[in-house]
């Protein structure tokens, strides 16, 4: 809960232990003032907080007060009530408001400031995608927020999952915040570049605490939406483009075999991105002159995963792949890479037998001291902000913040090592580690 949140919680308090107070003030402000200041409250933390669909209940509790104020003015009610009423209060408060918060993302690591901008990149006639891009900066504003479209954000999430009755439960989202600040003016040098698509339906807000951590450490992060293939994608010029698969030419009768339909989409996606970095890198004027455009590598979480492992492949700018728990899909088996290769699993996936089947053949096909780890007690949206959004979508089990300290320390490590050509040397720093179970090579 955000402080003004608390705030209005502990407004009732007075409401409630009056009832047991003997003698009360029977007329002027005082004797309205215990029901008076919850609404009182609620109105102020409206105001400078901005309200969200999980304080509706107690909302509705504060006017509620402010009614029975009158009424026990006029009569003592019974000692029952207050307890009633309390635990009501309680409950309204604290459960919705835990399921749901709004959270914070954890503080980068690293020694750099952070920046954070949009850009839009042309990858054909009639497809274009929007990026977000963190890099390292030389001067802090005020905090970004996660998004600049949380209304679309939370009715694209909701129509995409095919419940969109859940978009009032997603408003929040508009006051969350990243560490990063907008446009903020980059640290005097170059960097490396690393470039992220999500799974499937996935945004490129979604592991936005991985990307500014890398961005902390020296890293510039190019994060994709998939236009069409995200839950939703909005454009500088207002087009709002919900999922839609059938822009693709998929028919609802193949969608068992949409990611192989849309892995060349994909690859075309990520290499455009590619084209954009050097583009931005000589006439951009907030990015120029700040890409290392011969460091240069592909990461992904799911279907995004699979997507950078098939572009490093075949791209020849790119020097390393990093794949989040991503899957090959049936009829589609992995060809092996020639690169450097990191792949990180969920724990909860070593139960899908055709996962592990492809991801051994991913291994062994694989030619540059490729590596698997597995992240103890997870899932498969571990990797996400979702253990963030609720406590509920997270395994049992599974330490957020440890996790994500996991996960983040090995992709700059590996990247790192890859960037100077000698991955062998990540397989020695996560030989023995407890937070991640190494699958390959096999101990």
């Amino acid at each position: 809960m955000r402080p003004l949140e608390w705030l209005v919680l502990l407004a009732f308090l007075p409401f409630v232990l009056q009832l047991f107070v003997p003698q009360r003030p029977r007329g002027g402000v005082a004797a309205w003032l215990p029901g008076a200041l919850p609404a009182l409250c609620s109105l102020l933390q409206l105001a400078l907080e901005g309200g969200r669909t999980q304080m509706i209940p107690l909302y509705l509790l504060a006017v509620s007060a402010l009614f029975l104020q009158g009424q026990f003015l006029k009569r003592r009610p019974g000692r029952g009530l207050p307890t009633v009423f309390g635990v009501l209060v309680a409950g309204a408060a604290l459960l919705p408001a835990w399921a749901l918060p709004v959270f914070q993302l954890g503080r980068p690591t690293g020694a750099y400031l952070v920046g954070v901008t949009e850009r839009e990149v042309a990858v054909r006639p009639g497809r274009r995608l929007m990026t977000t891009v963190w890099y390292p900066a030389s001067a802090r504003s005020a905090p970004a927020p996660l998004t600049r479209e949380p209304t679309q954000i939370a009715t694209g999430l909701g129509q995409a999952f095919g419940v969109p009755a859940a978009a009032p439960f997603l408003q929040h989202l508009r006051y969350v915040k990243v560490t990063a600040s907008a446009d903020a003016p980059p640290a005097a040098r170059t960097f490396p570049v690393l470039v992220f698509s999500p799974g499937l339906t996935g945004l490129r807000l979604q592991s936005s605490e991985t990307f500014q951590d890398l961005a902390s450490h020296g890293f510039v992060v190019v994060a994709l939406d998939h236009t069409d293939a995200a839950a939703v994608t909005v454009f500088p010029d207002g087009e709002v483009r919900p999922f839609n698969l059938a822009r693709f030419g998929i028919r609802p009768d193949q969608t068992e075999r949409s990611t192989e339909l849309l892995l060349p989409h994909w690859m075309n996606d990520q290499r455009a991105a590619y084209d954009a970095l050097a583009s931005w890198n000589a006439s951009d004027a907030l990015l120029g002159g700040h890409l290392d455009l011969g460091r240069v590598a592909s990461f992904g979480h799911s279907f995004g995963g699979v997507t950078a492992v098939e572009v490093c492949r075949v791209e020849p700018r790119c020097r390393a792949a990093a794949n989040l728990d991503g899957g090959w899909a049936r009829g589609m088996p992995p060809h092996g890479s020639p690169k450097p290769l990191l792949l990180i699993s969920a724990q909860a996936s070593a139960a899908l037998p055709q996962a592990m089947q492809h991801w051994r053949q991913l291994m062994a096909l694989s030619s540059d001291h490729p590596v698997w780890l597995e992240l103890p007690n997870s899932n498969h949206l571990s990797f996400t902000l979702t253990p963030r959004l609720s406590p509920l979508l997270s395994p049992r089990g599974y330490r957020l913040e440890a996790g994500q300290r996991s996960v983040d320390g090995a992709l700059r490590s590996f990247f790192r090592a890859s960037f100077a050509g000698h991955p062998e040397t990540f397989l020695t720093g996560v030989k023995g580690r407890q937070d991640l179970r190494l699958r390959h090579p096999t101990p």
